[in-house]
Parts: C-alpha cells; sequence; structure tokens
C-alpha cells in the first residue's frame, strides 16, 4: 500500500498536439504524417530516456492551421503554453529546453529571455506579448 505523500515531487512534462498543421498543411510534403505527429516523432527520438517518458501526445481540439503547439504542465504551476512552433529539429531540441527551464522555475512563468534556443517563434512570426 503506498502511503500518502510518498511520491515526491513529479517532473514537469510536456504534451506535444499531434494534430496540429504547419503553414495549413494537413501532411508533410515528404511523408504523410501530420505536422504536429511530425514535431511529436523528432522531440520523442532526441530526447534522452528520462526526458521521453515525459513526453507525452496530445489531440487538441481546435486543429490550429498554422503552426505546431505544445504545452509543459506540472502540479502547482499554470501550464506554460508554446505555440507557433515548426515541425523541425531545432525546434524540437528548444522544446526540450524550454520544458527544463519551466521544471526549474519557482512558479512556472518563463520569459522568453530564459530560453537559451529560441527557435520556438518561426522565422516571420511574431509572439504576442
Amino acid at each position: 500500500m503506498r502511503k500518502r505523500g510518498s511520491r515526491g515531487v513529479r517532473p514537469a512534462s510536456l504534451r506535444i498536439c499531434v494534430t496540429c498543421r504547419w503553414r495549413a498543411l494537413d501532411v508533410m510534403p515528404d511523408g504523410d504524417d501530420l505536422p504536429g505527429k511530425r514535431l511529436f516523432d523528432i522531440a520523442c527520438a532526441i530526447a534522452s530516456p528520462g526526458e521521453r517518458e515525459r513526453i507525452h501526445p496530445i489531440v487538441c481540439l481546435t486543429h490550429c492551421p498554422d503552426a505546431c503547439n505544445a504545452v509543459a504542465m506540472k502540479r502547482g504551476k499554470p501550464p506554460l503554453l508554446i505555440t507557433r512552433m515548426a515541425p523541425d529539429h531545432d525546434t524540437a531540441r528548444a522544446l526540450l529546453d524550454a520544458l527544463h527551464v519551466y521544471d526549474r522555475s519557482l512558479d512556472g512563468v518563463v520569459a522568453d529571455s530564459a530560453l537559451e534556443t529560441r527557435p520556438l517563434v518561426p522565422g516571420g512570426a511574431r509572439r504576442r506579448s
């Protein structure tokens, strides 16, 4: 029987939408997967074993037409929604880096300046403040 409070503090998890589109593409030009699924697969492929168990697919209801989306979550912190991402290797690496910054934050608030790698907002796009 598990004792109450014996689980300890769980690390933050990352949920990547696997139904998101990129530049209104239903599937990637070089394959048959959705852009959101491609970003999820890349993130899982480059993640360490400890990171990989923290990454989960999610199916959004809004099916964003122009970019990939993800959310970092941890009990006791507000979720960190990360939007307008490209489905590529650099973005997946930056997303994993952002997960660690979020996990280490005291209150779940992560300023753009706290992220060392910044391809989370693709060229030509602007993040709303």
